[in-house]
């Protein structure tokens, strides 16, 4: 089987967080789609995998990247792709799953917003001590709206490792987020006469109701009236 070097990051922080006596480490060339059929094989998503985001140029905006059924994480990587149209990344910070058990080492690599790249960035645990176990976010991608349209959030170098230093095979689950014009609430990237029946065959409508359309909820608080119409009315006639 193929092996690859990690890279120069993550090597410096097993190195940093191993104990005494030599370790070997092979890291097998996965897929970015790894599928299983084991129940407790752990995925690491975007989350929100899919966004529709009303927002002015200029705003920010953040999604996490989690894991789901962990067992004895230790040490984890990863980067993202984006499009650099859309979106400028401002910062990826390290998330309070590791840190649960105890103090963490954290690299902070680069980001590119010409190519849309977010480097591999690395968190580890100290110590000899056990891994984490469960549900939670490895991590926080803030982003800024640079245009309207759509971007791809792709995960990139993605590895795990457990507290041996063995790599942890996982799903990767992708994300997505649409940037639209707020009140465009049916995404045809103008605010017209459309958006205003939509919306108006929601109004009044929150979470349970029958006629409930999240999309219409332009300002993001559970419920579809005036104050949604209002932002609608802002912009009625712009198009992208």
């Amino acid at each position: 089987m193929r092996t690859k070097r990690l890279p120069l990051t993550l090597l410096v922080l097993i190195l940093a967080t191993a104990t005494v006596g030599a370790s070997y480490l092979f890291v097998t060339n996965k897929k970015p789609y790894t599928t299983t059929s084991t129940p407790s094989t752990p995925t690491v998503s975007v989350t929100p995998e899919r966004t529709i985001y009303p927002a002015d140029i200029g705003e920010t905006f953040a999604i996490n990247i989690t894991i789901t059924n962990a067992t004895d994480l230790y040490c984890w990587q990863t980067g993202l792709n984006f499009n650099a149209t859309v979106l400028e990344c401002l910062s990826l910070t390290e998330g309070p799953l590791l840190k649960q058990k105890g103090n963490t080492l954290w690299v902070n690599a680069t980001i590119n917003n010409t190519a849309g790249k977010i480097h591999y960035h690395a968190a580890a645990l100290t110590g000899n001590v056990t891994g984490v176990n469960g549900n939670g976010p490895l991590g926080t991608i803030t982003f800024k709206v640079k245009d309207y349209g759509n971007s791809n959030l792709q995960l990139t170098e993605v590895i795990l490792l457990d507290s041996q230093l063995t790599s942890i095979d996982k799903t990767l689950i992708h994300g997505i987020v649409q940037v639209r014009i707020p009140g465009d609430v049916n995404g045809d990237q103008i605010v017209g006469v459309l958006d205003l029946t939509s919306l108006g065959k929601a109004y009044g409508a929150s979470p349970g109701s029958s006629n409930w359309n999240p999309e219409a909820d332009v300002n993001g608080d559970l419920i579809i009236n005036v104050l949604d119409l209002a932002i609608l009315d802002k912009n009625y006639g712009k198009t992208v």
